[in-house]
């Protein structure tokens, strides 16, 4: 399952797979990213196998993997700076590319740090909670906070993939997966009452993580927020 984003700085893919890892690099290479040339950002809540199954589908090249603790307190230019400095010193240029795996938060200092570091790099998206997946990780926002507040500082950085993967919410508690199917309620009133009742007939199923009940919800609220996105 895929769709494209069209906006007027880019046209890009959400792949919607599970057990993505087994067909990424084939991703990465048919959307013309290098695989051997990578900076993988990832949030240390993520479980340890699933990333050593990237780090093994990546093994070969120069590829930097980077464990970081998320929370909204490093949301900020120290961070940044941080990312800014590895790129640096490891001779990343503008052909290369940044990976975000983790949820909105990681995604929002991933993506900003790739937009601003020469000028932009490459950047692709892997959210891993209900809520990334359905929203953040789609339409190019980005931000940081700083004294005066949340989200004060960022840009628009259109990424040039995301794949969303249901494998990683099995590791999400509850309380996240009911945060993401907010989300998707919240599409389904604005533009889709067939859908809505879809949602709330299948609000079990959904938490649960039936397979192709979940899809089928991620993937519809993905397609009402990129015809917002290209509208926007």
């Amino acid at each position: 399952m895929k769709l494209f984003v069209k906006t007027k700085d880019r046209k890009y893919p959400i792949y919607f797979v599970a057990n993505s890892h087994i067909n990424f690099k084939k991703i990465l290479i048919k959307n013309n990213i290098n695989a051997k040339k990578l900076m993988v950002v990832h949030d240390k809540n993520i479980p340890k196998n699933i990333i050593n199954k990237f780090k093994h589908t990546l093994k070969e090249g120069e590829n930097i993997f980077l464990a970081l603790k998320i929370n909204e307190k490093i949301k900020n230019l120290d961070t940044i700076k941080k990312l800014l400095n590895i790129l640096g010193k490891n001779n990343f240029n503008r052909n290369d590319t940044m990976i975000c795996i983790g949820g909105g938060i990681t995604g929002d200092i991933c993506a900003f740090a790739a937009s601003i570091y020469k000028r932009g790099i490459k950047f692709v998206n892997i959210p891993t909670t209900l809520l990334s997946q359905v929203d953040s990780s789609i339409g190019g926002k980005t931000g940081i906070n700083n004294f005066s507040g949340k989200n004060m500082i960022g840009t628009f950085c259109q990424p040039n993939v995301v794949i969303t993967d249901i494998t990683f919410l099995k590791s999400l508690p509850k309380r996240e997966m009911i945060c993401g199917y907010a989300e998707i309620l919240k599409h389904a009133l604005i533009s889709d009452k067939k859908f809505f009742l879809f949602l709330k007939n299948n609000f079990k199923n959904i938490l649960n993580l039936s397979p192709n009940i979940t899809k089928k919800a991620i993937f519809k609220s993905c397609k009402i927020k990129k015809s917002i996105v290209e509208k926007d």
